[in-house]
Protein backbone atom coordinates (compact mmCIF):
# COMPACT_ATOMS: atom_id res chain seq x y z
CA UNK A 1 0.00 0.00 0.00
CA UNK A 2 2.93 2.33 0.48
CA UNK A 3 4.32 1.90 -3.02
CA UNK A 4 4.31 4.63 -5.66
CA UNK A 5 3.08 3.12 -8.93
CA UNK A 6 3.45 4.34 -12.49
CA UNK A 7 -0.17 5.49 -12.44
CA UNK A 8 0.50 7.71 -9.45
CA UNK A 9 3.38 9.31 -11.34
CA UNK A 10 1.21 9.94 -14.40
CA UNK A 11 -1.52 11.52 -12.28
CA UNK A 12 1.01 13.78 -10.53
CA UNK A 13 2.44 14.88 -13.91
CA UNK A 14 -1.04 15.68 -15.22
CA UNK A 15 -1.88 17.64 -12.08
CA UNK A 16 1.30 19.69 -12.56
CA UNK A 17 0.84 20.12 -16.32
CA UNK A 18 -2.66 21.61 -16.09
CA UNK A 19 -1.70 24.75 -14.08
CA UNK A 20 1.45 25.19 -16.17
CA UNK A 21 -0.63 25.03 -19.37
CA UNK A 22 -3.17 27.50 -18.03
CA UNK A 23 -0.38 29.84 -16.96
CA UNK A 24 1.21 29.62 -20.41
CA UNK A 25 -2.07 30.48 -22.14
CA UNK A 26 -2.61 33.48 -19.83
CA UNK A 27 0.97 34.65 -20.43
CA UNK A 28 0.52 34.44 -24.22
CA UNK A 29 -2.76 36.37 -24.08
CA UNK A 30 -1.27 39.14 -21.92
CA UNK A 31 1.78 39.33 -24.19
CA UNK A 32 -0.41 39.66 -27.30
CA UNK A 33 -2.54 42.40 -25.73
CA UNK A 34 0.46 44.45 -24.60
CA UNK A 35 2.25 44.23 -27.95
CA UNK A 36 2.23 47.68 -29.61
CA UNK A 37 0.69 47.99 -33.04
CA UNK A 38 3.17 48.41 -35.88
CA UNK A 39 2.41 51.15 -38.40
CA UNK A 40 1.47 49.83 -41.85
CA UNK A 41 4.24 51.69 -43.64
CA UNK A 42 6.38 54.78 -43.64
CA UNK A 43 4.63 57.97 -42.67
CA UNK A 44 4.51 60.39 -45.60
CA UNK A 45 6.17 63.73 -44.90
CA UNK A 46 4.38 65.69 -47.61
CA UNK A 47 1.28 67.72 -47.00
CA UNK A 48 0.03 71.29 -47.03
CA UNK A 49 2.74 73.83 -46.12
CA UNK A 50 3.48 75.60 -42.79
CA UNK A 51 0.26 75.00 -40.83
CA UNK A 52 0.37 71.24 -41.34
CA UNK A 53 4.10 71.05 -40.58
CA UNK A 54 3.39 71.89 -36.96
CA UNK A 55 0.55 69.35 -36.86
CA UNK A 56 2.82 66.78 -38.49
CA UNK A 57 5.53 67.32 -35.87
CA UNK A 58 2.94 66.95 -33.11
CA UNK A 59 1.63 63.76 -34.70
CA UNK A 60 5.16 62.34 -34.93
CA UNK A 61 5.80 63.18 -31.27
CA UNK A 62 2.54 61.48 -30.32
CA UNK A 63 3.41 58.34 -32.29
CA UNK A 64 6.84 58.22 -30.68
CA UNK A 65 5.43 58.67 -27.16
CA UNK A 66 3.03 55.75 -27.78
CA UNK A 67 5.94 53.62 -29.08
CA UNK A 68 4.23 53.24 -32.44
CA UNK A 69 7.40 54.38 -34.21
CA UNK A 70 11.02 54.02 -33.18
CA UNK A 71 13.28 56.88 -32.19
CA UNK A 72 15.17 56.59 -35.49
CA UNK A 73 11.92 56.68 -37.50
CA UNK A 74 10.86 59.75 -35.53
CA UNK A 75 14.15 61.53 -36.20
CA UNK A 76 14.05 60.64 -39.91
CA UNK A 77 10.47 61.86 -40.39
CA UNK A 78 11.11 64.99 -38.32
CA UNK A 79 14.14 65.82 -40.47
CA UNK A 80 12.03 65.41 -43.62
CA UNK A 81 9.39 67.81 -42.28
CA UNK A 82 12.03 70.38 -41.36
CA UNK A 83 13.75 70.02 -44.76
CA UNK A 84 10.43 70.60 -46.53
CA UNK A 85 9.97 73.78 -44.47
CA UNK A 86 13.44 75.02 -45.41
CA UNK A 87 12.82 74.26 -49.09
CA UNK A 88 9.66 76.39 -49.05
CA UNK A 89 11.28 79.30 -47.25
Amino acid sequence: MGSFSLWHGIIVLIMLAIPVGIGLVIWLIVRAVRKPAVPAGPIPASGPPQSSAEARLRELASLRSKDLITESEYEEQRAQVLRSLQARA
